[in-house]
This record gives C-alpha cells, sequence and structure tokens, in this order.
C-alpha cells in the first residue's frame, strides 16, 4: 500500500460528520497485499450497491473472482480506509489502450461526506497523468451519475445503454 498525494478535504464535510467518523483524509493506492481488504469492502455491498457498482447481480464468488483477477501492476486501485484500516471508498481503475475505466464503491456509512466526489475527481486527474484520450464510467448509480454529469461526461449518440465518456483533451 502507499500513499496518493490526494488528499481528501475535511473543509467538506459537515461537522457532525467529522464528529462521528474519523476522516481518512489521504488517498491509498492498494497493492496485492490489500485484496482481503479489497474483497471485504466489496462483499459487504449490500444486493442494491453491487447492482449499482458492477451493472449486474454479483455473488460473493463473483466478486472473489474479480478481486483475484485485478492487475495490480498495470491498475490503478486507489480508495480510503476508516481508522481501523478497513476499506470505506474504493475506486478501480483500468487503463487500456488511451482509455481508463473505473468503478467505484463506498460503504453506506461514509457517504454524503465527499468522499465518492473525492475519488471521481482523482480518477479524471489520474486518466489525464496516464494520458488518457477518455474516460469511460459503466456506472447506473445515480451518485456517479450525478458526479459524472458534473464533470461534463456525456453518453455517446444520447443512447442510455452507452457508457458515459469524458474525453480529456491534450494541452
Amino acid at each position: 500500500m502507499s500513499v496518493v498525494a490526494s488528499p481528501v478535504s475535511s473543509t467538506s464535510l459537515a461537522a457532525d460528520d467529522r464528529k462521528r467518523h474519523r476522516h481518512p483524509g489521504v488517498l491509498i493506492r492498494f497493492a496485492p497485499a490489500d485484496a482481503e481488504r479489497i474483497l471485504d469492502h466489496l462483499v459487504a455491498l449490500d444486493v442494491d450497491d453491487r447492482f449499482l457498482r458492477f451493472g449486474y447481480g454479483i455473488g460473493d464468488e463473483g466478486i472473489a473472482r474479480y478481486v483475484a483477477r485485478i492487475d495490480f501492476a498495470r491498475d490503478h486501485v486507489h480508495g480510503l480506509t476508516d481508522a481501523g484500516g478497513r476499506v470505506v471508498a474504493l475506486a478501480h481503475i483500468a487503463a487500456r489502450d488511451g482509455e481508463v475505466d473505473f468503478g467505484l464503491s463506498v460503504v453506506p456509512a461514509w457517504r454524503r461526506r465527499g468522499l465518492g466526489r473525492a475519488l471521481f475527481a482523482h480518477v479524471v486527474e489520474l486518466a489525464a497523468l496516464l494520458r488518457a484520450r477518455r474516460v469511460l464510467c459503466h456506472s447506473i448509480s445515480p451518485a456517479v451519475l450525478h458526479m459524472a454529469g458534473a464533470c461534463g461526461f456525456r453518453r455517446v449518440g444520447g443512447n442510455p445503454a452507452a457508457p458515459l465518456v469524458l474525453d480529456i483533451p491534450f494541452g
């Protein structure tokens, strides 16, 4: 595990949220040794959250296969943990052929604190650093769709089943 230089601002948190939970603060890049924590995070998602995160119903065995196939050398798996080291927010970012594709999840107890938004912004920044031409988002989560719209993502051809796309200008 390594720390990524992308602190999450505690100023975006409501005062009562800061009292209830210690804010994790800094994004972490997870390594193969963190696979069990990633698995625990994803398995803890309920049926609805799994559907929103993966786009289809997926059981514990499917999630275990998904985590086992993560290529930590090629992909970027970033997230935030609580004081006990449990993953509370996670982004799996896959860069392929000039495109970045990602999945994002935040456990219910940690939502509405800006963690998803921070991860979302981090994905877009990372895509630019990786010199990707576009970012793809396949999520059907209303929260992710809202963040995507705010960042300028669009559906190609207006097709509601198409992934959301953000073209990254080189400059």
